[in-house]
Formats: structure tokens, sequence, C-alpha cells
């Protein structure tokens, strides 16, 4: 199977966030109610997959019963305590949506679980 990012909404460039690398970016103004869906490969929770995957575990991407190991442009998105996006679910699928107007080349965000941040970003 062929996964390929071809949203000509978003960019990858430098995060804004000191020692972050990269992140995402808007390309346009996106309106309230803009959909990035998380496409990749899904996994179930707590499966072997997931086990025999958790070299991903801090790039995976979880809401409900629904885990993806991002391959596009929603694996960039970085984490901040004042988010830009939020996930949410629709027939099955994942997405991050805006809630807010985004202006083009602003960095786009979305609040980490605890665990993850817990796990990923207060190493010693």
């Amino acid at each position: 199977m062929l996964i390929a990012e071809n949203d000509q909404r978003f960019y990858i460039s430098i995060s804004t966030i000191p020692y972050a690398g990269k992140g995402l970016f808007a390309a346009v103004d996106l309106p309230p109610g803009t959909m990035l869906e998380v496409i990749g490969v899904r996994i179930e929770p707590g499966s072997i997959t997931d086990i025999c995957t958790s070299w991903a575990d801090e790039y995976k991407i979880r809401s409900h019963d629904i885990l993806i190991i991002p391959t596009g442009f929603a694996g960039m998105i970085n984490h901040s305590e004042k988010p830009n996006l939020r996930k949410v679910t629709k027939n099955d699928r994942l997405y991050f949506l805006t809630e807010i107007t985004i202006p083009a080349n602003t960095e786009l965000f979305f609040e980490y679980s605890d665990y993850a941040v817990n796990r990923f970003m207060h190493r010693p």
C-alpha cells in the first residue's frame, strides 16, 4: 500500500519551539472547522503489533480506540499547552480540527496527553 501526503494547506519548517526540530505550519489561512486527517498505519491498541512497534510509541497518535503511527503531516504537529488544534474522530477516522481561524505561516499545535508529556517531554 502506498501512503502519500498531498495536502497543500500545510508545510513543514523549523519549529518555533526551541530544540523541537521541525513542526507543521499552515500554508494558507485555516478557518474554523478545517480538518487534517491523520494518515498512517492503524494499530490495534494493546496488540502484539502495538508492542512490536514500541519503537514508534512517541509518534503514535491515539484517540479512544484509534491508534495510528502517522506517516503524513499530522506526525509533525508539536505539543503546546495552548493548542490551536484538537483531535476528533469522525466515521472511525482520526483528524485534527481547527476551532479558530489560524493565519497562514502559523505553527500548528495540539496538547499531548499527560502520558506523552510525562514519558517523552520530561526525560531526565
